[in-house]
């Protein structure tokens, strides 16, 4: 009897089975991203691709799941025409079908290196090869577009060698802010002034918006966050080089160390940022030290506590 009652438990087991299977989704914003771009094939995916397919995706998150997927070598970054495109790596890469033992040694080191690359003198202590016999090797692999030499931005005689087909890191580049080994202050300006415009505009609109009554309300549409701003950067086309929303981050911050904006976080945890003026212009004595002394009232020509002794005074006077 108790064999037969578990029999047909199983027989109903084995029948709702196969109702209960079904196509599942990527669970994961990464999951999704990569199987957009591996379906890519050859081509590749662009940014404006990733928006079309994903756009529940924010930029911020659309970046973040970008960065992973790129140094965990699943994906590598290919410039098209100016445009840079994400292109399936695969689980492994492919080596120099021709190269010798040591050959693939150091280029496994390299392409273990992944975007920020590896130095010289790294690979020949990691690969116990002399130097003279590791130069020739990287000479062939350079020959043979398996790794490129790259130079480093924080140090100028310093190259680091990857993978040929990868876009090198921002920390080994500059990033935005670096053409041709030189730093770009003239664009760090030129971003941080329409930045500003921007944010101005955006204080302005939502002050003279007549249909919003409650100052409050004025006052939390007046912050705008980074992707914004970068979306309108972007539109103005005064960026030859493609900027990331870190990049726009620290243009704000820029203008919040000038005392140009201030920034805060919002109810949903992002950074938002805001232009700010002086009311009045302050003049020198507004500056003196007298201003914000705490016991001022005590201060005076009959006490001995006055301006002729103050130390404070003494030392604002000598700077």
């Amino acid at each position: 009897m108790s064999t037969a009652v578990k029999r047909g438990h199983s027989d109903n087991l084995t029948d709702v089975a196969p109702a209960a299977k079904k196509t599942r989704e990527p669970e994961t914003a990464e999951q999704r991203v990569l199987e957009i771009i591996k379906n890519s094939g050859n081509k590749g995916v662009s940014d404006e691709d990733l928006i079309r397919a994903c756009p529940v995706l924010t930029i911020e998150e659309r970046v973040d799941v970008v960065n992973k997927l790129i140094t965990s070598n699943a994906i590598t970054l290919h410039k098209v025409k100016d445009t840079l495109r994400y292109k399936y790596k695969g689980p492994t890469t492919s080596t120099p079908g021709d190269a010798n033992t040591e050959e693939l040694v150091v280029f496994n080191l390299i392409r273990d290196s992944g975007r920020k690359g590896i130095w010289i003198r790294d690979v020949r202590i990691k690969s116990n090869l002399g130097l003279p016999r590791l130069k020739k090797i990287l000479k062939s692999l350079e020959t043979k577009k398996a790794i490129k030499a790259v130079k480093s931005v924080a140090a100028s005689r310093k190259i680091v060698y990857m993978l040929f087909d990868l876009e090198p890191d921002s920390s080994i580049t500059g990033g935005a802010w670096y053409s041709n080994q030189e730093f770009e202050s003239e664009f760090i300006e030129i971003l941080t002034k329409h930045s500003y415009k921007f944010l101005e505009a955006k204080k302005s609109k939502a002050l003279k918006n007549t249909t919003i009554r409650s100052p409050l309300v004025k006052y939390n549409t007046s912050y705008a966050t980074a992707d914004r701003v970068l979306e309108f950067i972007s539109k103005t086309g005064i960026s030859k080089v493609r900027l990331t929303v870190e990049d726009i981050i620290s243009i704000l911050d820029l203008l919040v160390y000038d005392g140009l904006a201030a920034k805060r976080v919002n109810s949903e945890g992002k950074i938002e940022y805001r232009s700010t003026k002086t009311l009045l212009n302050r003049i020198a004595v507004s500056f003196l030290p007298c201003g914000s002394c705490p016991v001022i009232k005590r201060c005076s020509d009959a006490n001995q506590l006055n301006c002729l002794n103050c130390k404070h005074m003494k030392i604002w006077t000598t700077i």
